[in-house]
């Protein structure tokens, strides 16, 4: 046994992190749409901002790229398994994600897997953090419950945030809402119509970030929270048990 068939799954998740991430990008280079009207009456320039629907492969990426992490993380244990169950095929395994102790639970998903890699498996647990407010801070916990989402539904994409910055030119003040660093669907801008031509046409927002997660589980993450789980998963996780392969 070896470690190949985990590996060649996080390889996977590295497509579908990339391809996240160039989607993600190219979304970003326009996600919002600015539409203006003059009010003479009261002299502004009324300005509403919507964002763009997120393109629906995007959260279905997102969705692929939780599924090979979760299953590399399962192969890694059914190999571990494997390596005392020559010439028998192990059963039931899988890797625990646990956000309380559950023994019999934990003992059952990593049966025939050797004592030392379990204590490993173990010391990884949501429930080992050293504050138990933090468990639904820890990657795995959040990755098992994106990927349990994705299961029953698309990964949901329920904000986004940005920084809207205007024509740099405008002489006077902005007030605070020419900065908005949360919006929602609809955001209504308004300014004095004197200003009209002054004004950038489409405005840019350099740091605009999608977020995924489900807010019934009060969960989310950008694009950095999700390349984090896959770091953990690929880089620190999984290379702690090679030692247990020749």
């Amino acid at each position: 046994m070896s470690l190949v068939d985990p590996y060649l799954k996080t390889s996977r998740a590295k497509v579908h992190l990339e391809n996240l991430r160039e989607r993600l990008e190219e979304f970003g280079k326009e996600p919002c749409e600015f539409i203006r009207e003059d009010d003479v009456e009261n002299q502004l320039l009324i300005v509403r901002m919507r964002v763009r629907p997120i393109p629906d492969d995007i959260p279905l990426i997102a969705g692929d790229l939780f599924y090979c992490l979760r299953a590399s993380l399962d192969q890694l244990v059914w190999c571990l398994a494997k390596i005392n169950a020559t010439p028998g095929y192990p059963e039931g395994t899988q890797f625990p994600i646990l956000e309380q102790r559950d023994a019999p639970r934990f003992n059952r998903q990593t049966s025939g897997v050797p004592l030392v890699a379990a204590k490993i498996i173990e010391s990884l647990q949501p429930y080992e953090t050293p504050n138990p407010a933090d468990v639904k801070n820890h990657l795995l916990w959040r990755l098992n419950k994106l990927c349990n989402v994705d299961k029953h539904i698309r990964i949901p994409v329920h904000g986004v945030t940005g920084v809207v910055k205007w024509n740099t030119f405008v002489p006077f003040p902005l007030p605070p809402e020419f900065a908005l660093t949360q919006f929602g669907d609809d955001h209504v801008m308004k300014i004095p119509l004197v200003f009209k031509s002054q004004m950038a046409l489409n405005p840019r927002i350099p740091e605009f970030k999608v977020q995924f997660g489900d807010l019934y589980w009060k969960i989310d993450c950008d694009f950095a929270g999700i390349e984090a789980i896959y770091d953990f998963v690929s880089g620190s996780v999984i290379p702690r048990f090679a030692r247990f392969f020749p």
